[in-house]
């Protein structure tokens, strides 16, 4: 048989595998940690934690070398995440913050089509638990995003203490060394009342990002401090959930996934190598502020031990639920994430997109083709508020930087004199995406011919 048609031959299998297990009505649990790192847990080469019911599901699934997430910071990453597309054009690539008072009526567009609002089409029970972070104002509730169901801390500590139950304050200050715990307690809960229906669980942990406040039970787990510590009881709150899946006898029918929204902060990366073999970390566009574990398993469905090499996104989360799932995509708008399913499967190597683009708020600072990735000339008015407190801003960039990653995971050898046709491909392109996505010029904002708005609650009130 020819490559190609043995190519042909794996795509159509797979396409009948998608609509066998959406027949089935396969449950979904997306578990979303905050500011975990590429190089946090033993399976990606932790020297410090341990996180052995994580490995479980990495050694009885797809362990993915490659996932970036399209933001490296929570609000953007958590809108492309839920909508597959990249955050600029689903109109929020802020860092929102009700602190600052031009973000506090600022959240996820009502009109956007998140994950929960696809399925809940399908008849899914959904239910989110924990950190939202898409906007403060009630218009931009996960209750108003597809959810039937909320609990948690929607924002960061430092934001709102608060905990809430639907729309309901249960804590004015969280107590935040119990935090992991009443999330695993109440997913446990929300998995076990919706057994029998097909349901989608998203647990947005708020955790490790900071204030650190671990919980007793797990003090001294690791040797990463209280930062460690806290991982270590995420993983045991992972463990909970499979136990639970399995004592239902529902494991072989639930896709469970886990993530971070971004890279960790500069001070862990360089502490406890939270960001592995890779520069950079939160905040930033090096690898160490994209790239995260991600791991996808499902007993009997998804091959064990797979290690997925191939570069896949955050955004291709969306439209590969949709496949398994039989649920419709949106024909309205532009979907930037693809349907990964055949390449999780092994029966693709393909990369689901020719480019992939590192933007900071609305400034495209580095954009990648195959091994190759380049940082683009900036300067410091250029760049976002979280960027220039960044510990490695990389600004001024007076020239283009190109590494490759195949060789250079580190990012650290400019190539670009030797590589010219490189330089002059991806920054032909680069000039192509600011057209469609928008360009952050100092105090300059160009919006892009592709934006969907963002949500202002001010302007949507009056509708």
């Amino acid at each position: 048989m020819s490559a190609s048609r043995l190519a042909l031959c794996r795509l159509a299998f797979a396409a009948t595998l998608c609509a066998t297990l959406s027949a089935a009505q396969t449950n979904v649990i997306l578990i979303l940690t905050d500011d975990l790192g590429y190089g946090d847990l033993s399976c990606y080469g932790s020297k410090f934690i341990d996180t052995p019911r994580i490995d479980q599901m990495a050694t009885q699934g797809v362990r993915a070398t490659e996932y970036r997430t399209a933001a490296n910071i929570c609000t953007p990453s958590r809108a492309a995440l839920l909508t597959g597309s990249y955050p600029q054009r689903a109109g929020i690539p802020n860092g929102i913050s009700p602190k600052r008072p031009e973000h506090r009526h600022l959240g996820l567009h009502p009109d956007e089509i998140t994950i929960a609002e696809m399925l809940k089409a399908q008849g899914y029970t959904t239910g989110m638990i924990g950190k939202w972070h898409l906007g403060f104002d009630d218009v931009f509730h996960p209750l108003n995003q597809g959810f039937d169901s909320y609990s948690g801390m929607p924002s960061n500590y430092n934001h709102d203490k608060r905990s809430f139950e639907g729309r309901t304050v249960t804590e004015e200050v969280t107590d935040l060394s119990q935090l992991t715990a009443n999330y695993t307690e109440s997913a446990v809960t929300f998995i076990t009342e919706n057994q029998s229906a097909p349901f989608f669980l998203y647990l947005a942990h708020n955790y490790p990002h900071v204030p650190l406040q671990p919980n007793p039970a797990f003090a001294g787990s690791s040797r990463a401090g209280d930062y460690g510590d806290i991982i270590v009881e995420l993983d045991a709150s992972v463990g909970t959930i499979l136990d639970t899946l399995e004592e239902l006898e529902i494991e072989e029918n639930t896709l469970v996934i886990f993530t971070s929204d971004n890279g960790p902060l500069p001070k862990y990366a360089t502490e406890f190598g939270s960001s592995g073999p890779l520069r950079g970390s939160k905040y930033n566009t090096f690898e160490g502020g994209h790239r995260v574990p991600a791991i996808f398993n499902w007993p009997r469905n998804l091959p064990a031990g797979r290690v997925c090499e191939t570069p896949i996104s955050s955004m291709d989360v969306f439209p590969t639920i949709a496949a398994i799932t039989g649920a419709d995509l949106p024909e309205d708008r532009t979907l930037d994430g693809r349907n990964i399913w055949p390449l999780l499967q092994g029966h693709s190597l393909s990369p689901p997109r020719e480019f992939e683009y590192f933007y900071n708020d609305n400034n495209l600072q580095a954009i990648r083709k195959n091994n190759w990735k380049l940082h683009l000339p900036r300067q410091l008015e250029d760049v976002p508020w979280w960027q220039k407190a960044g510990r490695e801003r990389f600004t001024p960039l007076a020239e283009p930087f190109l590494v490759n990653l195949g060789t250079d995971i580190g990012e650290t050898r400019n190539v670009a004199a030797a590589q010219p046709e490189i330089v002059a491909e991806l920054t032909e392109e680069a000039t192509s995406v600011r057209r469609a996505l928008g360009q952050a010029r100092g105090s300059e904002r160009i919006a892009g011919s592709e934006q969907r708005p963002i949500g202002d609650s001010r302007k949507l009130e009056s509708r």
